[in-house]
């Protein structure tokens, strides 16, 4: 009974062993297809590579300052509903969140407006325009819409909502580009925020003097003078700080390194691709060369027959 299991495990070896054997002559039969086509996937890929264009990525880091509104309500609290009214609107030295940021950031209003105020046209479409005639060489030059997705498609936004800080990236062919593009959403940001709370700030104050002006009661007016004198220091706050409702821990910088393409990472990927294709190429014209060599004669001579019917037809 020993014996006889002895025989049978040893006839599932060898048969295993015969069938890697085969496996083993088939990649052998064809080895200089798999060898010619893994070495022009990686000729090609090299080629593909070198002719990639280096992207380089400036970035830097804003961290959004905090709104200072508790004295501010407690005055506004003493007006009713006026007072509750202007409340939620109201904060000295702060501009929003991670979420406001980002969403200014995307808004084509802002990206629409530092490509018309910075002249960024013929710098995102270099390729299409004419540096010496200042004219555009294609007979539809690109619009602010296209200039617009080129932009965003260019910026990157991360928010850090666990340590509040959010971390700009531009990309760009050119690291002086990528860092001055940068530099420009920042500076825009600041500006676009500044904006939006001194338009605010100025019509809050407006309310608030033709209020102060129909008072009678002496401790409402003294209060509303306070409340007032609170929105100039606001306004003035808003003027003077460089960038307004955020700080930035890291300024945008010139990239050194290329960050795209990693062309070892192309050459050696296209390789092992064109590798495992070559491998899957070879069993599959092995098995139609057998499968040619097993077709019983009569079942060819059938379809033949078959097949001249259907040409009549």
């Amino acid at each position: 009974m020993t014996e006889e299991r002895k025989n049978i495990n040893y006839g599932y070896e060898q048969e295993d062993e015969i069938n890697l054997l085969d496996y083993v002559i088939v990649l052998l039969k064809h080895k200089w297809m798999i060898f010619f086509l893994v070495f022009i996937a990686g000729v090609a890929a090299v080629i593909y590579s070198l002719m990639l264009t280096n992207i380089y990525r400036s970035e830097c880091t804003i961290v959004p300052i905090g709104e200072e509104k508790a004295s501010m309500n407690s005055r506004l609290s003493a007006l009713g509903g006026f007072g509750a009214m202007v409340a939620p609107q109201v904060g000295i030295g702060g501009a929003g969140s991670l979420e406001k940021f980002e969403i200014v950031l995307k808004s084509r209003k802002l990206t629409n407006c530092l490509v018309e105020k910075n002249k960024l046209m013929p710098i995102l479409f270099k390729d299409s325009w004419d540096e010496k005639t200042k004219t555009w060489k294609t007979e539809k030059p690109p619009t602010s819409q296209d200039a617009c997705k080129a932009m965003q498609g260019m910026l990157k936004i991360n928010p850090d909502k666990k340590n509040n800080t959010l971390t700009l990236g531009f990309l760009s062919s050119d690291p002086e580009i990528a860092k001055r593009m940068l530099s420009y959403y920042v500076d825009g940001l600041s500006e676009f925020l500044r904006h939006q709370t001194l338009e605010n700030v100025a019509l809050q104050r407006k309310g608030l003097q033709e209020q102060l002006a129909s008072a009678t009661d002496p401790l409402l007016r003294t209060k509303l003078a306070e409340i007032i004198a609170q929105y100039v220091e606001k306004e003035t706050l808003a003027k003077v700080q460089k960038y307004y409702g955020f700080n930035v821990i890291d300024l945008p910088f010139v990239p050194e390194k290329k960050i795209k393409p990693n062309r070892r990472q192309i050459c050696t990927l296209s390789v092992i691709v064109a590798f495992f294709m070559a491998v899957f190429l070879a069993f599959l014209l092995e098995y139609f060369n057998n499968s040619r060599k097993n077709i019983d004669p009569e079942t060819l001579e059938n379809l033949k027959k078959y097949m001249k019917l259907r040409n009549k037809k």
